[in-house]
């Protein structure tokens, strides 16, 4: 998919993305809304006292790193999970309180972080708060006979700090003295060994104190209650349901895009069949539920936008034939229903209009419709003058509101269409319509249908391949063009038929302009289905 494409394909896509985006966000909310708040406290603990040391060692911080990564393991076990549930009495089995509270252990850290949900903000603190006292309960430094040792290192610690402070002081005062004695030199190097020693002891003392034991685990900061929930996330649930239905629609996009062929736009004509695009005709309201004669614009509404798309494709036509004049036009399609008959009525209304004597003939001797556009009989026509009757064009064929058009009908319908339009008597019936026009249209049929185009298109002298944007696909349209190139016909060019509206600005006076007071046009006087009879078209009310 080229880039033109796309941009095309996301424009056509883009309110229903942006309305699957707001239903997505919408429900997410909703959703959100009914959902319980939970609420999040965190405890912090250290294990290890090693910051606390006068000289902490490197093992230190790896054994408490080792360490807290044992707590955080054995943290959610079920029996301290079953200690949380007994001391807070709560409601819940171990299992369930496991999935509630989570304990990490962040590497090259001796730090602890327990984290408990819960919906009752108070309740999440009390719970964190106690599985930090459930940790410190079960580490094996301040169990047991360990506290009277530890308490016994921390007098004996104290009491040396002292004896360090006394002698330290009586060296200081003696190594103040200017003209020491005998007795006090003594003196003094009797306290500086006493000073040595005193501290060589103290080091000792301190390896055996608790500030050394690196599974003491100590609370660093309490949980307190939260204020805001941390689900239901809202504002996140929106955004991600938002842009999945957003990616949604937009995959089913361009999965149809991909699958759909079907020709929107004269670089998908030009992509499909190499040919250009002549004309683009707006898809008229109604066009398929209203009567078949309020379909020729070109005559009811002769200021419309519709008219004047049917005006630009007459110049088109006459700019592609500026080297060899066009005395017969055939107007075909790939398909039924794509509207060749109403392209090929207004067209030889605009041309009539222009000046040129010109006879619409229905070669569609299979399903006519010209006769219900113009409101005309169809006793006889076409088939009347390639059976040899002696009948003479003018009495055949049937005039319309507009006095440079003529319309030469099918009349009765034979068993052998192929056979007729390809007869050496067809060709002599073109020959007199030539010599009575200046330009005959042939209404044909459609080319995937029956092959009565294909041999009309040979000896016309231009062909119009009428192609409905948006319906039409790509491989009938390409297969109808591949018949008539092989069949040696020189087509001008492609009718793009019933484009989108809003494409043509103008169209809008279609019936903004030429209805009444009351938003309707007044219907035409129909004249008696009888051979020579035509249409009255009224004019707005």
């Amino acid at each position: 998919m080229d880039l033109r494409r796309l941009i095309a394909t996301v424009r056509a896509w883009l309110p229903l993305m942006v309305a699957a985006a707001l239903v997505g966000g919408a429900v997410a909310f909703g959703i959100s809304s009914l959902q319980q708040k939970v609420y999040e406290s965190k405890a912090t603990l250290i294990v290890g006292q090693a910051l606390s040391t006068v000289d902490p060692s490197t093992s230190q911080f790896a054994v408490a790193e080792g360490l807290a990564a044992t707590y955080a393991a054995i943290a959610t076990t079920r029996p301290i999970m079953q200690s949380l549930i007994d001391e807070l009495s709560l409601d819940t089995s171990p299992g369930a309180l496991a999935g509630r509270v989570r304990v990490e252990a962040p590497k090259a850290s001796s730090f602890l972080t327990i984290t408990a949900q819960d919906p009752d903000p108070a309740r999440a603190a009390s719970i964190a708060n106690a599985l930090g006292r459930e940790l410190i309960a079960v580490s094996p430094a301040i169990q047991g006979r360990e506290v009277e040792f530890q308490k016994s290192i921390d007098r004996d610690i104290a009491a040396t700090l002292a004896l360090i402070e006394v002698t330290q002081a009586r060296v200081d005062a003696l190594t103040a003295v200017e003209k020491r004695t005998a007795p006090q030199e003594d003196q003094l190097q009797g306290l500086e060994g006493r000073l040595a020693s005193l501290r060589a002891t103290y080091a000792d003392l301190l390896s055996f104190s608790p500030g050394g034991a690196a599974n003491l685990l100590t609370v660093v900061e309490p949980a307190v209650p939260a204020i805001d929930p941390v689900l239901p996330r809202t504002l996140l649930n929106m955004l991600l349901a938002a842009a999945f239905g957003l990616l949604a629609v937009g995959g089913v996009a361009f999965l149809a895009e991909q699958l759909d062929d079907s020709i929107k736009d004269p670089d998908a004509v030009r992509e499909v069949t190499n040919f250009n695009t002549l004309g683009t005709i707006a898809r008229m309201k109604g066009d398929r539920d209203r009567s078949a004669i309020y379909q020729l614009a070109t005559l009811l509404y002769p200021r419309s936008g519709a008219a004047e798309a049917y005006r630009t494709l007459r110049s088109n036509v006459e700019f592609a034939a500026v080297d060899a004049p066009i005395r017969t036009l055939l107007v075909t399609s790939a398909a039924p229903g794509e509207g060749k008959t109403i392209t090929s009525a207004n067209l030889a209304v605009v041309f009539a209009q222009a000046g040129r004597k010109v006879v619409l003939v229905d070669a569609d001797l299979r399903k006519p419709r010209v006769h219900t556009m113009f409101n005309l009989g169809n006793a006889r026509g076409l088939t009347t003058m390639l059976r040899g009757d002696a009948v003479r064009l003018e009495v055949l064929s049937q005039a319309t509101e507009e006095d440079n058009l003529r319309v030469l009908t099918t009349g009765p319908l034979p068993p052998n269409p192929a056979e007729l339009l390809g007869s050496h008597r067809m060709q002599a019936v073109v020959g007199l319509l030539k010599e009575s026009a200046d330009l005959v249209i042939f209404d044909s049929p459609p080319l995937q249908a029956v092959s009565d185009s294909a041999l009309l298109s040979s000896s016309a002298d231009g062909t119009l391949l009428v192609v409905d944007a948006g319906r039409s696909r790509g491989r009938a349209v390409r297969s109808a063009a591949e018949i008539l190139t092989r069949a040696g016909a020189n087509v001008l060019g492609v009718v793009l038929n019933r484009t989108p509206a809003k494409a043509h600005s103008d169209y809008v006076g279609y019936y903004g302009e030429n209805y009444g007071a009351k938003g309707r046009v007044r219907a035409p006087d129909v004249a008696a289905d009888r051979p020579g009879a035509s249409a009255h078209l009224s004019g707005p009310g």
